[in-house]
């Protein structure tokens, strides 16, 4: 391989029986050199054969058809289209040898046969190498080679200069010299003077130095890259080209893959079974736009794992000297713990959900069995209390010891019942207070008044201690009675027989403070911190003398937090006694919202018609009883049907029913008597065991002005029936 600088007209002998290269600048200069080159030949008596591009062929017959012997050039010179050529020989874009030899070598053949020279143009190197098929380029620069070893012509083979921009198309360039006998530069180079040509070459060999010096930095770099993604502490892969063709895998990539023979491999052809997958869209997206992409919980399983891994998978673009991306950078970091965790919590919070609905149906099924409960402990309270008021009455106002008895467990039933049910109301936060002035010595009063039966059971001393009233607070009377009277029994009952308790209120300017001490068992250090939850005991006997439900202390504290005070327990230990001390704010001036309500008289029936419905007989009988004591007139029924058939005879002012009953509860029984009343409207109330905010709720939206819950106060029964219809129903 030699390379000349000198200008055409010397080049003649050395090109017209070789196979040269020549690089160009420009379509014109090209042309003009292939022409002359043709010319030449047919100049001599010669064939001419020019494989070149269809714009190419149109200059060229140009060109020839200018000269002087275009009949000669006619006859002689052979023009193809070189994408035909092509087309005639190249198999999935490499030359095969057989058809290029039974196309391009045969017309070759047929026209060196003459004797005379043949000059031969050929562009389709060229073509292949602007289509990125350098190595097939070359190879059919060796095909013409060996073609020229069997017939004597002269070939004169173009490539674009621009084609070699790049330090990557060095090896090939060098290759495609290699395979020429002479190498033409560019008319630039050829056309220069001495002086100018040798500063040129030696800037082109300065050039070529600080390319030679960039491409050991590049490959330089390209190592270091290399082996940083080998020896990366996490999984990388490096793949190149348009098909995303592995050209390096460190081993934690092959072992989250499972795989060894990447290498070579374009993406699909190692794993079809992802073909549109996210992995492949991604290659494709970076591989084509050139930005990165991260691809969440990419999740794989390895062979000889049992447990599905997770990874993070990110696409890096990576970039030729171009500024093209010549492929991606794929790496891959586990986050199996990660997700494994994020997955329990999220477990754990569906198993918490799951258990606090369990929980809420299991508190909503405790509040229904403890309304139940009420109910059916209710309905046998009601007749009794009723029987002994009768009995009182009818005594002229006097009891014996055994009627007393039977009067004190029935308070005392009652006011169980009635704590369970504070219970669930306080739970679901449906305690409401009816505020109004109260002496906190009337509270004090009654709530001795309802202990003294204790008391004087056990044999015990009380002693009262008010300045003045004591002081006056703005609040439930009757939830006030029963924070103390809890307090006293609580008192009483871990007292011994005989013992002491002494009860003392002080007030001050804006506070009043009451405190319940006694002599009793007193209270240990490790029950102090829990005296104020429901169901807390301290230690009991087998006997159960200091027995209860354990809700008496948790009423009492929720009770005086409702009216804006505290309550503490003090106790220097067991056999030491024991204090409860609330403090409550005083009652400001006079307000609406606390205004002392009239007096509850009890007026007399005078002859008024009342239904009563009840499907407890003994409830229905004692309740009929009073009620005619008290100047009603009174009819009854046990069951809705029955109701409605008295009713319509009966013609009742009031109808007093019952909820619970049998094929008609007592809300549809309301609906029925409205509607079979309607010219004398009945009032209605209702008498259940049934005491929830929704029983509420539903007795209002059935019609009733009045909701008792059993046992009733008698005297508010008969205030109810006696006095004027009220707009807005309440409930007792």
């Amino acid at each position: 391989m030699t390379f000349s600088t000198a200008p055409a007209e010397a080049r003649h002998t050395e090109s017209d029986s070789s196979h040269f290269v020549q690089f160009y600048h420009s379509d014109v200069e090209l042309m003009e050199d292939v022409g002359a080159f043709l010319q030449r030949a047919l100049d001599a008596g010669g064939s001419a054969i020019a494989i070149a591009t269809a714009d190419h062929l149109a200059s060229l017959t140009s060109w020839l058809d200018s000269a002087d012997n275009a009949s000669r050039r006619a006859q002689d010179a052979v023009l193809v289209d070189a994408h035909a050529a092509l087309g005639g020989f190249m198999v999935d874009g490499w030359p095969d040898e057989a058809r290029f030899m039974s196309t391009v070598g045969a017309l070759v053949a047929r026209t060196v046969r003459r004797g005379q020279p043949v000059h031969a143009f050929g562009e389709m190197v060229a073509i292949l190498y602007a289509q990125g098929l350098g190595e097939a380029a070359l190879r059919l620069e060796h095909l013409w080679n060996g073609l020229a070893g069997d017939h004597r012509f002269s070939l004169f083979c173009a490539y674009p200069d621009r084609e070699f921009i790049g330090a990557e198309h060095t090896p090939l360039f060098r290759h495609i010299c290699e395979a020429h006998q002479h190498v033409f530069l560019t008319r630039t180079l050829r056309d220069a003077g001495a002086r100018d040509l040798h500063l040129r070459l030696a800037l082109a060999q300065q050039r070529a130095t600080s390319l030679e010096d960039e491409m050991r930095r590049r490959q330089s770099a390209e190592l270091q890259r290399d082996a940083m993604l080998m020896n990366s502490p996490i999984a990388s892969a490096l793949l190149l080209g348009n098909r995303h063709t592995f050209q390096l895998t460190n081993p934690r990539y092959l072992a989250m893959v499972g795989r060894a023979d990447l290498i070579g491999l374009p993406y699909l052809d190692a794993f079809p079974e992802e073909a549109g997958g996210a992995t492949v869209t991604a290659l494709q997206r970076v591989f084509a736009d050139g930005v990165p992409i991260i691809h969440e919980e990419y999740r794989t399983n390895r062979p000889g794992d049992t447990d599905e891994r997770v990874y993070t998978l990110h696409f890096e673009p990576l970039r030729a000297s171009s500024g093209n991306v010549d492929g991606v950078i794929l790496s891959a970091v586990e986050v199996t713990g990660y997700v494994r965790a994020r997955e329990a919590v999220e477990k754990s919070r569906t198993e918490r959900e799951a258990l606090l609905a369990d929980l809420r149906n299991a508190n909503g099924a405790k509040d229904r069995f403890l309304a139940m409960l009420g109910h059916e402990l209710r309905n046998p309270l009601a007749p009794i209390s009723t029987a002994l008021v009768l009995v009182r009455k009818q005594n002229g106002g006097k009891t014996d010891r055994q009627h007393e008895i039977i009067e004190r467990q029935v308070a005392h039933l009652s006011r169980l019942v009635e704590d369970l049910l504070d219970v669930s109301r306080i739970t679901r936060g449906a305690i409401e207070l009816a505020r109004e002035p109260v002496p906190i010595a009337t509270v004090l009063a009654r709530a001795v008044e309802a202990t003294n039966p204790v008391l004087e059971q056990r044999s015990q001393t009380l002693s009262l201690d008010l300045a003045d009233d004591g002081g006056i607070v703005c609040g439930d009377a009757c939830r006030l009675t029963q924070v103390f009277g809890n307090l006293l029994n609580n008192a009483a009952k871990f007292t011994q027989t005989g013992g002491r308790i002494h009860v003392k209120a002080v007030t001050s300017a804006t506070e009043l403070v009451v405190s319940v001490a006694d002599n009793g068992v007193g209270i240990s250090r490790d029950l102090m911190p829990r005296m104020f939850s429901f169901f807390e005991q301290g230690e009991t006997t087998i006997d159960r003398s200091n027995g209860g439900l354990g809700v008496g202390l948790a009423l009492v504290k929720n009770f005086v937090e409702l009216h804006g005070g505290t309550v503490v327990a003090s106790s220097d230990g067991p056999g030491m006694g024991a204090t409860f001390t609330v403090t409550l704010p005083l009652a400001p001036a006079p307000t609406t919202d606390c205004v002392e309500q009239p007096a509850m008289q009890h007026p007399v029936g005078n002859g008024a018609r009342v239904l009563l419905v009840d499907d407890n007989k003994d409830g229905l009988m004692a309740m009929e009883a009073y009620l005619v004591e008290m100047g009603f007139h009174v009819a009854t029924a046990t069951d809705p049907a029955t109701a409605l058939e008295v009713a319509a005879a009966f013609s009742p002012a009031f109808a007093v029913l019952d909820i619970g009953l049998p094929g008609m509860d007592g809300y549809q029984l309301a609906r029925a008597l409205r509607a079979q009343h309607t010219v004398a409207p009945v009032r209605m109330f209702a008498l259940t065991g049934y005491g929830l905010t929704d029983d509420r709720r539903r007795s209002n939206e059935a019609g009733f002005e009045r909701h008792f819950v059993k046992p009733v106060t008698l005297a508010e029964l008969v205030e109810a029936l006696t006095g004027p219809s009220g707009g807005e129903r309440r409930s007792v």
